[in-house]
Parts: C-alpha cells; structure tokens; sequence
C-alpha cells in the first residue's frame, strides 16, 4: 500500500546496538518494600526532592490506582496530574501538555505514558507498581536520560512480591551485561545494502 505512494526502496533503516538496552547512565534503584509501605516511601521520595528538580513520573498498574495515589496526593496537598487510559483522549492531551510545559512537575500515571511522550524534562520515574515484563521495565526507564534532558535521571523502582524479585535479577543482569532486553530483539540481524 505505501508502495502507491513512495518508493519504499529508498527507506533507510536506522539500527543502533543500544536500541532496547537499558541506558548504562541512568541509575536504577530497587527498593524491597512491603506493599502497605509503598505509600510512605513515595511520600518521603517526593518530599526529599530539591526544589529544583526536574519533574517525576509515577507509574502505576491500573487507572484505579492512579485515582486512589492522586487522592492521596491531594490530601498531602501535593500538586500533581494524573493520566489513564479511562480519560478522553482530548483530556490526556491536555493533561500531557501541561505536564511537558511545566505547568506541575508530578504526573501519575499508567503505562501510557511509557511510551511516544516527549519527557526530557523528567528525572525521576518512581515504579510504585511493578511493570509487568521486563520490555514495560525498559519503557518506563527509557522516560529518563534521554538525549535532550538535563541529567541522566533515576529509576526507582518498588519490589514488593516474588515474581518481581525474579524480574529484578534479571534486569540486573542486562544492564550489567549490556546486552538487548529479552523478547526485544532487533529484526535486522546485519546491515542492509547501502541504498543505489
């Protein structure tokens, strides 16, 4: 279909070895915590920023514990947005928009916001829940340290049952090595032609 409009053998592929890797400037945090803990923790995390620092991202595994943080927050009279997929698509846009202006440095949010947002200004993504797989590991780490930013960032990340100590070493193990992300191998396995 694209072929009707472009000549698609003039495409040039960009790889890099780094794509899909864990970024080795960017420290990752992990904090063993019971479950009833989380809420103090990211309380103190927040409260023992500078005030200079740059914005927070704070993930969460659904849009109902996005709502039940942001009450929280709202009780500890902490500004912040929140951002789940059950808002319009419209109110997600313009919550994003005032987030990247600076308009408030907290954002609360589900995997959405893992993925195609522009936030060079965040430097710091608070895991309050654990990202299911190692790809949405590497998805929400990748919102920090990114080419335009200030500071490389932090990740830090609340470990709070079995299955994500499991997830845990292994993400350890990748960054250690340096090596691609498990399941997140690059289709291109050596380099195309040069282009005529």
């Amino acid at each position: 279909v694209l072929g009707k409009f472009t000549d698609v053998r003039r495409f040039v592929t960009l790889t890099t070895r780094s794509l899909h890797c864990l970024p080795p400037h960017v420290p990752q945090k992990f904090i063993r915590i019971k479950c009833q803990d989380k809420l103090t923790e990211l309380l103190q995390l927040i409260k023992d920023r500078q005030p200079s620092a740059g914005a927070v991202l704070v993930f969460c595994k659904n849009a109902s514990t996005v709502n039940w943080l942001g009450y929280i927050l709202d009780d500890h009279k902490i500004k912040h947005l929140r951002l789940q997929g059950q808002m319009s698509a419209a109110a997600r846009v313009g919550i994003f928009a005032a987030f990247q202006k600076g308009k408030v440095d907290i954002l609360v949010c589900t995997d959405l916001a893992a993925r195609g947002l522009d936030t060079s200004g965040v430097e710091l993504v608070v895991n309050y829940d654990f990202p299911a797989s190692l790809q949405d590991y590497l998805h929400r780490a990748g919102r920090v340290g990114r080419v335009s930013s200030k500071s490389p960032g932090t990740v830090v990340s609340f470990v709070t049952y079995r299955w994500e100590v499991d997830l845990v070493r292994k993400i350890e193990t990748v960054a250690r090595k340096r090596t691609v992300i498990p399941g997140m191998e690059p289709s291109l396995k050596e380099p195309l032609p040069k282009a005529a």
